[in-house]
């Protein structure tokens, strides 16, 4: 009985931490920079429980497709009337000179 509690608090939890997505909205509102490129910056999705940039780099290390004045190590929250929209993929090349790919990110107004 102790393992079915613990299976179902585990999966309670896990949902509710990480993005999820409302009609294709991504419902966590606020992102961490980690590096700020020319017209985005890769970053993660803060999850929801986050309360240090630390926490921030558990969420999903994604590529933020707008250009918001980003700079290194910010963290930043959009408005209630917008929200993250994944949109495709983002290849970078990393310090060890091997091709990455991660999530591309929108910024998307609710109406």
């Amino acid at each position: 009985m102790k393992k079915i509690f613990f299976i179902i608090l585990c999966f309670f939890l896990y949902n509710k931490c990480f993005a999820q997505t409302d009609n294709g909205c991504i419902t966590n509102k606020r992102g961490y920079i980690f590096q700020a490129l020319n017209n985005g910056a890769l970053g993660y999705i803060c999850p929801k429980w986050a309360i240090t940039d630390d926490d921030c780099r558990c969420g999903q290390f994604v590529y933020f497709n707008f250009n918001n004045d980003f700079v290194d190590n910010q963290r930043f929250t959009i408005p209630s009337n917008y929200c993250f929209y994944a949109d495709g993929v983002y290849k970078y090349v990393n310090r060890e000179n091997q091709t990455r790919t991660v999530r591309k990110i929108e910024l998307y107004k609710k109406y």
